[in-house]
């Protein structure tokens, strides 16, 4: 039998005692990166999963900046999905071409017509028609007529964009001295006194936003 001695075990234990001293150090350092948020979260989360987001911090800051820039426009792009999908009903192609009785050919004719709102979602490209633009089964005139004068190009995915997102904003259409009256601006459109208003204030933000 092979018996081991204390002085073959202590260099061992000596390189596991340095071992752990270095782990420690390097997740000191690690923890030093990571944001009061993701310490605060790690804190409430059983170990396994604790750590697994810690280690994430590292991944992030091997990240170049080009590619931090390009993720975080993509989380923008999707964030601004979101907001309009939450201030009003997009509806899918298959929905609007039942509403109006038509193919999605003549669909997508429509919409680069000038004839119709259509919302691109920029992370995956599928396009989406606001329902304010509809009644009685049919587009609303106003809108045709409100894209030409602002002069926004359909096939601008863009500018179209920003026409959509400007309409499901809100506004206050109330007189000076008055309560505070917010809609959103896709509910104004058919008070022309509004709609001159609502066609000043896209240009105003286009502006200011090239």
């Amino acid at each position: 039998m092979t018996t081991v001695t204390h002085e073959a075990l202590h260099p061992v234990i000596g390189r596991i005692e340095a071992a752990k001293a270095a782990l420690r150090e390097r997740f000191e350092e690690h923890l030093a990166r990571a944001s009061e948020a993701v310490v605060l979260k790690a804190l409430d989360l059983a170990d396994d999963k604790a750590f697994a987001t810690l280690a994430k911090v590292d991944v992030e800051t091997k990240r170049s900046i080009a590619t931090r820039n390009q993720e975080a426009v993509s989380r923008m792009k999707a964030r601004a999905f979101e907001r309009v999908d939450s201030r009003c009903e997009l509806l899918d192609a298959k929905a609007a071409c039942e509403i109006l009785g038509i193919t999605k050919q003549a669909l997508s004719q429509k919409a680069k017509g000038g004839n119709l709102l259509a919302y691109t979602n920029t992370g995956n490209r599928r396009k989406f028609y606001p329902s304010f633009q509809f009644a009685d089964n049919k587009p609303r005139v106003v809108v045709a007529k409100l894209i030409n004068a602002l002069n926004v190009d359909p096939a601008d995915v863009e500018a179209m964009n920003f026409l959509v997102q400007h309409l499901v904003g809100k506004m206050d259409y109330s007189n000076p001295g008055e309560p505070s009256n917010e809609l959103p601006r896709f509910n104004l459109l058919d008070d022309s006194a509004a709609l001159e208003i609502i066609k000043r204030d896209y240009v105003n933000a286009l502006t200011a936003g090239q």
